[in-house]
């Protein structure tokens, strides 16, 4: 399910955007950014376009929900 990133913006660190972008030369935009949220993982990818190919070079990064909320 594709949730805003305003719903789970208090989870992410900042600074994964930062470095995904230094490691990969790819230019993050808030506004193209897309997260989904499905089997208990949170997913951001740099586009609609990354995750419709599902293509793993674009994949911001995908974290287990629980451990992001402090359950586990």
């Amino acid at each position: 399910m594709i949730v805003t990133y305003e719903e789970i913006q208090h989870l992410i660190p900042k600074y994964v955007f930062n470095e995904y972008g230094q490691l990969t030369g790819n230019f993050v935009s808030g506004k193209d950014i897309v997260c989904v949220s499905e089997n208990g993982r949170i997913k951001i990818w740099l586009n609609r376009e990354g995750m419709d190919a599902n293509d793993p070079e674009r994949l911001i990064c995908d974290y287990d929900r629980d451990v992001l909320e402090g359950v586990k």
